[in-house]
């Protein structure tokens, strides 16, 4: 087969290579016309949205064009390949990438890159080693010592492979990071586990990364730095959650652990052998004191006001300025590890006092962004305060990520071609999720799923239900009742799909008991990892498994140990948190309707969402069951129940 002739087609033909070494292939229509569109994308250059169902098989359906458009455009850099979730990116590096390597009639490389922070920095190492001290805890000592001996044949260097637990506090010591690197005058440089990852990265014809890594790059970019190789190309799978993923990277965090830990990594004290110690000035060492200070009366203060509130886990700071006489701490410490950087005699003691310094220079523009409103930018921030289990956190995000998107990333940048089982409401032309991105213009594909649904699933609106917004006590009673009746009529082997953890500890609380009377165990999120959670629902079928927003999406359980699927609610999102409250009120200012434009099609996707839990696969069956009357007596009601893969409309 010549490579220069090969095209999709062949390759996921009934004579090509896949079906010739995977077991049980079927060459499926979807799969080829969405990997026909993924290559016609990729060869246009222009951005691509393709809703592919169930079951298409949307790996392969952009692997194949990707290496392949890799393989012929080799000086353009990597075809950069960014999931959401651990998972899938572990299916595609242990999986999937594997399998193709195999199979396919040419060579082509793969890399999958992970943060630099995971990576151990050898030059670093060695410098905690030689502090005898640097610890006053002997077991801290102890994990440094297992660090240096694994380093000596570790395969990657990566945090991941060690198999024994890691302080963070010792790790922060070891990790590689930006800004605190000799580059090549580095004794190391050759050896470095960094370094080879990023000339990997930079030779690598697919790169496979996380969303969040890619919007960090993205950050980098935007300030006129990097981390990813240049690139012409992006294909983004699970990317219905693009726009969280941007508002999360693009926005800014604060807590009081996050000003303690700067402080941490220059001095501890009762220690003589820390930087602080060791090169600077007793005025520094009385600023560091005096910002530990500042700190604790800046987040009590914080406190005061969360504790002030009436309702809600979250405040909104609108227009408010927040006194901050922590900044003027900061910067001058940064100073005076600055001053004591250009007097330090060791290059690794200037490096380190360097990257504190700009830590600290960064930790204050931070501070200045969430304390000072600044209603005239280009894209206002908007600011919260927000309670969690460590104590309040100053928090803010862009009112809008779509005009970074578009400037960034879609106007002039890398061709984009977005993927997900779901990424509209099913009757629409995605138009809510370009206007969300600030995508513009692209080609677009809805392939559908080669599962007959009106075989497989069936759909019972449950009646005469109260409403949940006039009888909120009346509905909880009613939905645990009946669900408990479907259940247990099923023989367990459910999933119940909560919109909140309130109604998620109310169901279990009324079901444990009569679940556990006829032998079904009941798994409940929260009460231990979600992984360890779905191994036990698939080790133990006739269990029950109820929760919320993970829950919704993301998880695969296949064959008899889910057959029902419980969806207590539709799953509109709570109007109340500051963020949501400031983008609706900006859609009303300019005319638009909040709802119907934002809140309406958000649901209906996580409802799509909830419902493709129940068939994994061709040979599943089962029954959905919805509690929420108002699928019915609402006029939006008839979207959601149009918005399923069901040949007809559901009577």
């Amino acid at each position: 087969m010549n490579e220069d002739s090969l095209d999709v087609a062949q390759l996921l033909g009934p004579d090509g290579p896949i079906a010739r070494r995977l077991e049980g292939f079927e060459v499926r229509p979807q799969q080829l016309q969405m990997s026909e569109a993924v290559a016609e994308a990729l060869r246009a250059r222009h951005h691509l949205i393709a809703e592919a169902g169930t079951g298409t098989g949307k790996s392969f359906a952009y692997l194949l064009p990707a290496a392949l458009h890799a393989d012929r455009h080799q000086s353009e850099g990597p075809v950069v390949i960014a999931t959401r979730t651990i998972a899938l990116q572990e299916q595609l590096e242990r999986k999937d990438l594997p399998f193709l390597h195999a199979v396919l009639p040419f060579e082509w490389s793969s890399v999958t890159a992970i943060g630099r922070n995971n990576y151990v920095c050898l030059r670093r190492m060695h410098q905690a080693e030689r502090e005898q001290h640097l610890f006053e805890d002997p077991a801290r000592h102890d994990e440094l010592r297992r660090i240096v001996d694994w380093s000596l044949a570790a395969r990657d260097g990566t945090r991941q492979e060690l198999d024994f637990s890691v302080q963070p506090e010792v790790w922060e010591e070891v990790q590689a990071e930006h800004g605190n690197c000799l580059q090549r005058a580095c004794k190391h440089f050759d050896a470095c586990y960094w370094q080879r990852a990023r000339r990997r990265m930079q030779s690598a014809q697919v790169l496979v990364v996380n969303h969040a890594l890619y919007f960090a790059d993205l950050a980098l970019r935007i300030a006129g730095a990097s981390y990813l190789p240049a690139h012409r190309a992006v294909i983004f799978d699970e990317a219905h959650h693009l726009e969280r993923t941007a508002t999360e990277c693009l926005g800014l965090r604060l807590a009081r652990t996050t000003v303690l830990w700067h402080l941490r990594r220059m001095h501890k004290r009762r220690s003589e052998r820390s930087l602080l110690a060791k090169y600077a000035t007793p005025t520094a060492r009385l600023l560091w004191e005096e910002a530990h200070q500042q700190a604790a009366a800046f987040f009590d203060e914080l406190q005061a006001r969360l504790s002030a509130r009436s309702h809600g886990d979250a405040l909104a700071l609108h227009e408010q300025q927040l006194d901050d006489a922590l900044s003027p701490i900061l910067r001058a410490l940064s100073g005076e590890l600055a001053t004591a950087a250009a007097k330090a005699d060791k290059v690794d003691a200037q490096m380190e006092l360097t990257a504190r310094a700009n830590g600290l220079d960064g930790l204050c523009a931070t501070l200045r962004a969430l304390c000072v409103p600044n209603p005239a930018a280009e894209v206002p921030l908007v600011r919260w305060l927000e309670a969690t289990r460590r104590g309040p956190q100053l928090c803010g995000a862009p009112l809008d990520v779509s005009h970074a998107l578009r400037k960034h990333l879609f106007d002039g940048g890398a061709t984009a071609i977005l993927t997900s089982a779901t990424l509209g409401t099913g009757d629409d032309d995605f138009g809510w999720l370009k206007q969300q991105l600030g995508l513009d213009h692209a080609a677009t594909l809805r392939t559908g799923s080669p599962f007959d649904y009106d075989r497989a699933v069936e759909l019972v609106v449950e009646e005469a239900m109260p409403d949940p917004g006039l009888d909120p006590a009346a509905y909880r009673q009613a939905v645990a009742t009946r669900t408990e009746r479907h259940v247990l009529a099923n023989g367990g082997r459910a999933l119940i799909l909560c919109t909140s953890w309130d109604f998620v500890r109310h169901l279990a609380q009324q079901l444990r008991d009569p679940l556990a009377y006829e032998g079904i165990e009941l798994l409940v999120q929260g009460e231990a990892p979600l992984t360890r959670l779905l191994e036990r629902k698939r080790d133990e079928p006739t269990s029950v498994l109820i929760g919320t927003d993970s829950l919704w999406e993301g998880i695969d359980v296949r064959g008899a140990a889910l057959t029902l699927v419980v969806v207590t609610r539709l799953p509109f999102q709570s109007p109340g948190h500051p963020l949501t409250q400031a983008r609706m009120a900006a859609m009303k200012a300019r005319g638009r309707d909040p709802f119907r434009e934002h809140s309406l099609p958000e649901a209906i996707l996580k409802f799509r969402q909830g419902f493709g839990r129940l068939i994994r696969s061709s040979d599943d069956r089962g029954t959905v069951v919805l509690m929420d009357p108002r699928a019915r007596t609402k006029a939006y009601g008839r979207r959601f129940l149009g918005a399923l893969p069901f040949s007809d409309d559901f009577h």
